[in-house]
């Protein structure tokens, strides 16, 4: 910046104008050093607006130097210790080698302060440092900051001082169940393990969760030994972490309280319910599943994951009556039945064929056209002689893909009515398939018999003959 502009905004800086003040707080962001203490000093200013603006400029001026002057404000009140943790936070890796010296400050707030920085900013260049901390320091909040700053940097070295750490105050252990949990040593499951039997019920829930995060045969082996003592929400949390890790014992009550957790808690503990009720082949979860997945508005991308997962997980549990007595059930939201009749074809279910034919007549469209797909990936004679029928349909969508289940399967019977109806289609995107299922089961004949068509269907007839597309 040059100087005379440099001037002007520190002039202005300083003016009785509160809206020149922000102004030039706000054009001072492309200023060098010079700039930094006029807009610490802008940080008191007695106009919000103003305040703002010069902490936006000074996280636009990144540097040692910065970071440096920032330092005392941690010191002064709430605002502006709020404010410079913001700042701090903001310069990343360049504030950390400058919050060392604050490590050994006398007080207490200025070293969690430090050592909340490093967490955030998710890295430290004197780990070891932090493992002192956690083992020699007189405070607990600071001891709490250290363990939890050592998990976030992922630091495995102090995996032995994080597990001394568990005998420690209730919220420096907390905090070392918290980074253990992150690092995923199988060294510390038993350890964990023995806060299991702690009077604190906070210590028993982080340490339930823990082990579910572990997720460890030796973990799986604790929960299962600890989940005749529970009941309530105890019990339902260690179910939880049980499921996560793949583990379910057969005990009374585990079948009943996994699809509670799917009916009634949210996406995250859904999941988990869903992975244990797999783990079970839990027939009796599939009416739930399917209900969800029915209640999915799917104009949102995040809810197709959502669905995959479902049908994954019905999938995994496998073709059933329970699964089969959906697809008459009236209850069921249409969405949810077309997944369930989605399912039953890619499970190539055949004793579901007599649901899905009756489901041809379904008032919905896409009820129909999932039952005219699933017959179509079912080796059944009924379900291919109801796909003849199903080309007649009066909906253009269903037709296509009626005609193209009975392209796939080149049912040779399928030939003649195919090249009647073509006639008559009015479609370009429903003649497409025609073309494409008439090739597929004889295109020999189809080519020497293309003089029965108009010009259009001959054109667009070639174009796939000779391997192109339209």
């Amino acid at each position: 910046m040059h100087t005379t502009k440099l001037k002007r905004l520190l002039r202005n800086i300083n003016d009785e104008n509160a809206s020149k003040r922000r102004s030039a707080a706000e054009a001072l962001s492309e200023g060098d050093e010079r700039a930094i203490y006029p807009l610490i000093k802008a940080l008191r200013d007695d106009n919000f607006g103003v305040q703002d603006a010069a902490m936006h400029s000074l996280m636009e001026i990144k540097g040692e130097t910065t970071a440096y002057m920032i330092l005392p404000l941690l010191r002064e009140d709430s605002f502006l210790r709020n404010t410079a943790l913001i700042i701090l936070r903001e310069m990343g890796k360049i504030a950390v080698p400058l919050l060392y010296i604050l490590l050994n400050d006398k007080d207490d707030d200025v070293r969690k302060f430090a050592l909340d920085i490093i967490n955030d900013v998710g890295y430290c260049n004197y780990p070891e440092k932090l493992v002192e901390m956690l083992t020699g320091d007189s405070n607990a909040n600071v001891k709490a900051a250290a363990a939890k700053a050592l998990g976030t940097l992922q630091y495995k070295k102090a995996i032995p001082q994080l597990i001394k750490a568990l005998h420690d105050d209730e919220w420096v252990c907390f905090s070392a169940i918290e980074a253990l949990t992150g690092l995923k040593d199988e060294s510390s499951v038993n350890s964990i393990a023995t806060l299991l039997n702690s009077p604190s019920e906070t210590i028993r829930f982080a340490a339930i969760e823990a082990l579910g995060g572990i997720a460890s045969p030796e973990a799986a082996r604790h929960l299962t030994g600890h989940l005749p003592k529970t009941d309530g929400f105890e019990k339902i949390s260690t179910i939880k972490s049980l499921a996560r890790t793949g583990s379910l014992p057969p005990v009374p009550g585990m079948e009943n309280a996994l699809i509670n957790m799917l009916k009634d808690e949210d996406w995250e503990d859904k999941f988990i319910a869903i992975k244990g009720l797999v783990a079970l082949k839990s027939e009796n979860a599939i009416y739930h599943m399917i209900d969800a997945a029915g209640s999915l508005d799917l104009s949102d991308p995040e809810n197709e994951d959502k669905l995959y997962v479902l049908k994954e997980a019905i999938q995994g549990i496998g073709c059933n009556n329970l699964l089969i007595d959906l697809l008459n059930d009236s209850s069921i939201k249409y969405r949810g039945k077309s997944v369930a009749v989605e399912i039953v074809g890619e499970l190539k279910c055949a004793e579901a064929v007599p649901a899905l034919i009756k489901l041809l007549k379904s008032e919905y469209r896409d009820v129909r056209r999932s039952s005219i797909k699933s017959l179509g990936e079912i080796d059944d004679d009924q379900a291919k002689e109801c796909l003849m029928e199903a080309i007649h349909d009066n909906d253009g969508h269903v037709r296509r893909t009626a005609v193209a289940a009975l392209g796939r399967i080149g049912k040779p019977a399928a030939f003649e009515p195919l090249m009647k109806l073509l006639h008559d289609e009015k479609y370009n995107d429903v003649i497409d398939e025609f073309i494409n299922a008439l090739l597929s089961i004889n295109s020999r004949v189809f080519i020497s018999r293309l003089n029965e068509f108009n010009d259009d269907i001959q054109e667009i007839a070639s174009r796939y003959a000779s391997g192109g597309s339209c």
